[in-house]
């Protein structure tokens, strides 16, 4: 669950040190960084069309685990983007010859209608304009160009203020919030589905490894308590999803 402090709202109190950033979310997730691995994206590849050598942009790339996957696996002219300059600079160490870029997921350095897909994975919850951040998505896509997106979603709606100091989850938003900005930045949604127990499945190997949740979060609170953040976890029983959308017209 990739965290950065141009969350909306004010500087989350989880920013520093940045949670993506450190070894202990990797010894739970691994270098994908985020729930499931490479499980989620698997799967919406048997449901897309993109073309042998086309180009590909994952957006929010870490390490760059996924665009190797792409490059190496089917064949695609993938490359990545992420602002962390520390995990573009290890996937540079580990993959010279991937093409990496720094950069924000709402201002896309790639040209109009130039990619056959887009993959974004535990990001547009982060962004502090999401309808427009999918409105770029569906600039630089060709037509008919498909973007397949993982993130957390919220369950149960609560206000913000139930969330503490603008958290790392008030990012998150609800189904139906996200299919219908989807829709007005012009996708055609092809698929959702649920994948919450990827969720549970992360949150069990944290306990495991940290004793507690409020232990785990508790290493990134700016007053060592982390009751606060599982409390506002709880309240919103976070849920995690994989949707496939196409470029209309």
């Amino acid at each position: 669950m990739k965290t950065n402090s141009s969350s909306g709202g004010a500087a989350c109190p989880l920013a520093a040190p940045r949670l993506y950033e450190t070894s202990a979310l990797r010894r739970a997730t691994g270098d994908t960084l985020r729930p499931g691995g490479l499980s989620l994206l698997q799967i919406a590849l048997q449901q897309t069309n993109w073309p042998a050598g086309g180009r590909v942009l994952d957006v929010g790339c870490g390490i760059g685990t996924t665009a190797v996957y792409l490059r190496q696996t089917h064949r695609l002219q993938a490359m990545g983007l992420d602002l962390s300059a520390q995990l573009l600079g290890e996937a540079a160490i580990a993959n010279p010859e991937l093409p990496l870029i720094r950069g924000r997921a709402e201002i896309l350095p790639i040209g109009d209608s130039s990619l056959a897909g887009l993959t974004c994975e535990c990001v547009l919850s982060l962004v502090k304009d999401p309808l427009n951040t999918l409105r770029e998505f569906h600039r630089v896509l060709a037509k008919d160009g498909q973007l397949i997106l993982s993130d957390i979603y919220r369950r149960r709606d609560i206000k913000d203020k139930d969330l503490p100091g603008n958290c790392c989850l008030a990012g998150a938003h609800n189904r139906d919030q996200l299919l219908d900005w989807l829709q007005q930045a012009g996708f055609s949604v092809q698929l959702w589905q649920d994948h919450s127990r990827l969720l549970a499945e992360l949150a069990a190997r944290l306990v495991w490894q940290h004793g507690s949740m409020e232990d785990f979060w508790s290493q990134f609170s700016a007053d060592g308590d982390g009751r606060p953040m599982q409390h506002a976890v709880q309240a919103m029983r976070p849920g995690y999803c994989l949707m496939i959308a196409s470029k209309k017209g």
